[in-house]
């Protein structure tokens, strides 16, 4: 990647998303702690929780680490008055020099209001702000229905389905769905995109 890097804070409507800090450890954690059964079909990452406060801290000071160096941004994803973590995002640079994944989960009491697209397309606009970037894709479950129907409502077009690329996080083996929008695309939406993606955070 080049030495372009998205802004550490964005604000959307409903949501201040912004990279993780030392000393977010309690908040996350306990967002964590309060959806393990929401997460663990999806996540792998889930199924090792819940951790003790000091090991969540640490893995918050990684974070910050790791986005501050550009090898991955990840951010939280707030209430507006940040005092609670209503999930997380990020933009990976795992695809490519010219592309960034997209992943997120969310708590699962604000399901269901739109804030994964909310932010899902806060961060492709984040993404298309660095020149480097050409197309940002998410990948996800197949079966995870409330996961796809992101990138379909914001104009990502299913580029492909690998099949039997990967495992559950049980370890059953499974397909991933490959959502891709490029830069020309993404500028051709125009009016009809959602205000997040066509327009400024």
């Amino acid at each position: 990647m080049s030495s372009a890097m998205p802004p550490v804070v964005i604000r959307t409507a409903r949501l201040l998303i912004r990279s993780w800090q030392p000393g977010d450890g309690p908040l996350l954690k306990q967002a964590i702690d309060a959806n393990l059964a929401h997460l663990r079909p999806w996540m792998p990452w889930a199924l090792d929780e819940p951790s003790a406060p000091d090991v969540v801290e640490a893995r918050v000071q990684q974070l910050a680490d790791r986005f501050a160096r550009g090898e991955d941004w990840i951010y939280a994803l707030f209430a507006p008055d940040g005092r609670q973590v209503l999930g997380g995002s990020g933009l990976h640079p795992r695809i490519g020099p010219s592309g960034l994944e997209i992943g997120y989960w969310l708590d699962a009491a604000h399901t269901g209001r739109g804030l994964a697209s909310e932010a899902t397309a806060a961060l492709t606009c984040a993404a298309f702000d660095l020149p480097q970037v050409d197309h940002v894709e998410i990948r996800c479950d197949p079966q995870n229905l409330a996961s796809a129907a992101v990138p379909r409502r914001l104009g990502f077009r299913l580029a492909e389905v690998l099949v039997a690329d990967t495992v559950t996080p049980t370890g059953e083996v499974r397909d991933t769905m490959v959502w891709r929008i490029s830069r020309d695309e993404a500028a051709a939406l125009g009016d009809g995109a959602p205000p997040a993606v066509s327009g400024r955070r």
